[in-house]
């Protein structure tokens, strides 16, 4: 019964992550060679989470599929019980709610979507609709999610060093974006972080 409901969620997983990446790759403004100006941490952030959305999930669905063991994801491997179906139900739920969150944010950025610490050009706009209206990098927020129902689904030591290593990488480049964006739009930037306060949980007060 758990090899049945595995090769279930598998098939969400990769019907879900085809849908994500055909939209990230062909959604107006979308993936483009862009210079991060925040060193080191925007190119290793933005390299991980492209192989992330593009490689690692994708394989994770085709495994759970086929029921094939691939080493590098290093499982944890446990007993049939209940608690397998609740982490793994989990998981997915936290895996739809971070994919549904990423493509409604990316689609509400259309052109004006940037690599993370890439500053905005002369064409962009500050995005004020969608989830923008909640929190400030929802987009920051649906990776984590996605990772975390992952780490849930299979039970995977290298999701869970890979969602230190995300989160570790936005907590230091969250506050540089910000000051990216507060010198494109000084004024409007400001006006922004006062009514939305939540940097990626909404929030009254940060």
């Amino acid at each position: 019964m758990l090899a049945q409901y595995s090769q279930f969620l598998g098939s969400i997983i990769l019907v879900v992550s085809a849908i994500v990446g055909g939209i990230l790759i062909l959604a107006p403004g979308s993936i483009r060679l862009q210079r991060p100006e925040c060193g080191w941490e925007g190119w290793t952030f933005n390299i991980l989470n492209l192989l992330f959305f593009l490689v690692l999930i994708p394989l994770c669905g085709a495994t759970m599929l086929l029921d094939i063991h691939v080493p590098i994801f290093i499982c944890i491997k446990m007993q049939f019980t209940p608690l397998n179906i609740i982490l793994e139900s989990l998981g997915l739920i936290l895996f739809l709610l971070g994919s549904i969150l990423l493509l409604w944010s990316r689609l509400s950025l259309r052109r004006s979507f940037r690599l993370a610490g890439v500053k905005p050009s002369q064409t962009d706009y500050l995005t004020l609709h969608g989830p923008y209206k909640i929190i400030r990098h929802p987009m920051y927020l649906s990776a984590l999610l996605v990772l975390l129902g992952l780490t849930f689904i299979l039970s995977s030591i290298l999701m869970v060093i890979m969602f230190i290593m995300m989160l570790w990488l936005i907590k230091r480049l969250i506050p540089r974006e910000e000051i990216q964006l507060d010198q494109a739009y000084p004024i409007a930037y400001s006006e922004y972080c006062r009514r939305v306060p939540g940097s990626m949980f909404p929030s009254k007060h940060e």
